[in-house]
């Protein structure tokens, strides 16, 4: 309600200013009248009067004034304290993944340990053993430990040499098993040791995106509440004037994805307004297409609702996929996906299994979903990426890799960001020129801390973003840049789709129709839309 009572506040004024106006005006005229008590009285109440209306409307217009400075300062400091509170929040998060990170694993030391659990273990109910440890125990020692560094260097003494370091040791074969299981245990503590540094490393991660993400939002939050509140003004008015009643509005100013306008909106006297008449007034006053929110009202209407305008993007991006398992096998290693999060851009994703077929094809799908799920949740691309090696780690145990290729389309900067861990390369097509994005990163779920390339590229108009799993460039070898230069030529098989099935295709012949390995081809063109009659 802040813009009407502005607005009253500052009709309010004007009417003032006018009525001071005629007042002086009207008692001028009177002074030229001939003297009576009549004109007197009726000069001196108008005057009165005038002036009075006069005071009110200040006084009015200064209190309106005074209390939406009120309101502004009120919204500057819950600004603030959320920010504050987000930022103590992230701290606090971050200060706990440096705990985790800073808790290393106890060392054991072998030889003490194993040492001290062998008498246990070997002789306890021996009638020798306070003779052989506590007589002669520095001779013990060095003998045990001479026998413990044959048998973690893989040669296990035999039974006639414990029999004789031990001076005829009751129990040599029993201690002989022991050396024997030795490598094994300390194999076992090894990989104990490793899971455990996995898990800390697993949830230090994730603790440290929970701190980016909270951070994130924090300035997020600071950025798009921020201004003096006179676009909101122009916006609700502009709207007013085509019987649209606005209120609750904010503007925000997305960095590379546009503006977004949220707002709660009806029309009076049952009366009922298109969306598309407000997208064409926004458009103007902002000066770039606007859209309506997918899950916005179609109309305006008596009742209060809620509605999203966004800036429509100066391209649109067309996409097209074509795929093959390999020879024998029913299901293809290689899966795929496209996703159109609120952000605006697309993302296209495709993950290659260790291997091919249905194993494969489960360990590849694992790697989609997950990685769905964590976009459309708003976690950007590289948050997602390393949280999904964090959780294949630990579910694989490092046995289970797969290949993880993202590109982001951006439609309203026109650009490309790659992020590939293991994955073939991707071709930015033009015209007669190709240029190839290649990555030398491994798969995800090898190693606690992901490592990935990332990269980006402008795109321009009819520009084509070609990824592809390895078994295409594997069975196309040096002949890949010619059949990506042939892809397309005709004017009929330009589309993204015709495209993809162009390079499958073509591999598909080098290889007799008989695929050595699975092979995937996404398509994405990037076209540049015209602007609406209302702005051209």
């Amino acid at each position: 309600m802040m813009w009407k009572k502005k607005t009253a506040g500052r009709w309010l004024l004007y009417l003032g200013i006018v009525g001071g106006a005629t007042a002086f005006c009207t008692g001028l005229i009177g002074c030229m009248w001939k003297e009576s008590m009549i004109k007197y009285m009726v000069v001196g109440g108008l005057v009165t009067g005038f002036v009075i209306l006069f005071l009110w409307a200040g006084e009015r217009a200064l209190r309106v004034f005074l209390c939406s400075g009120g309101d502004e300062m009120v919204r500057a400091d819950i600004r603030e304290h959320t920010k504050k509170r987000l930022m103590e929040a992230a701290a606090s998060f971050e200060v706990l993944s440096g705990v985790f990170d800073g808790v290393a694993t106890e060392e054991t030391e072998g030889f003490q340990n194993f040492v001290v659990t062998l008498p246990e273990m070997v002789c306890t109910d021996c009638v020798r053993c306070g003779t052989c440890w506590e007589e002669h125990p520095e001779d013990r020692l060095m003998e045990a430990y001479t026998m413990y560094e044959s048998a973690i260097a893989g040669e296990a003494p035999k039974y006639a040499e414990v029999e004789f370091r031990f001076d005829g040791c009751l129990r040599a074969e029993r201690m002989t098993e022991e050396y024997a299981m030795l490598p094994l245990r300390e194999q076992a503590n090894r990989f104990v040791k490793r899971r455990t540094e996995e898990g800390r490393s697993a949830v230090v991660t994730q603790l440290k995106v929970v701190s980016d993400m909270l951070k994130e939002c924090s300035d997020e939050l600071y950025r798009t509440t921020t201004g003096d509140g006179k676009l909101e003004e122009e916006v609700a008015e502009g709207l007013r004037k085509i019987g649209i009643y606005a209120e609750q509005i904010a503007v925000m100013k997305r960095k590379g994805r546009g503006l977004r306008v949220r707002m709660q909106a009806y029309c009076k006297n049952g009366h009922c307004v298109s969306v598309r008449k407000a997208v064409q007034c926004l458009g103007i006053l902002f000066g770039c297409p606007m859209t309506v929110g997918g899950e916005s009202e179609r109309f305006f209407g008596d009742t209060m609702s809620e509605f999203i305008f966004e800036e429509e993007p100066g391209y649109m991006i067309l996409t097209g996929v074509a795929r093959a398992a390999k020879k024998d096998e029913l299901l293809s290693g290689d899966s795929f996906s496209f996703l159109y999060p609120d952000s605006g851009e697309t993302v296209m994703l495709l993950s290659d299994g260790m291997g091919s077929g249905a194993a494969a094809g489960r360990d590849s799908e694992a790697v989609i979903e997950m990685l769905e799920q964590f976009l459309m949740a708003g976690f950007d691309e590289k948050t997602a990426v390393r949280l999904i090696n964090s959780v294949l780690l630990l579910r694989t145990e490092g046995k289970s890799y797969s290949t993880v290729d993202i590109s982001v389309l951006n439609p309203y900067a026109g650009t490309c960001e790659f992020i590939k861990l293991g994955a073939a390369g991707t071709f930015i097509k033009r015209e007669d020129w190709i240029e190839c994005v290649s990555s030398e990163t491994l798969p995800v779920g090898m190693f606690s801390e992901a490592d990935y390339d990332t990269k980006e590229k402008k795109l321009f108009d009819g520009d084509y973003v070609i990824m592809m799993s390895d078994g295409v460039p594997e069975m196309l070898g040096e002949h890949l840049e010619e059949v990506l230069f042939a892809a397309g030529k005709k004017l009929t098989d330009r589309t993204p789709q015709g495209i993809a099935g162009e390079i499958l295709k073509a591999a598909l012949e080098f290889c007799e129709y008989k695929p050595k390995d699975d092979m995937t081809v996404l398509v994405a063109e990037l076209v540049k839309k015209t602007l609406p009659y209302y702005l051209s």
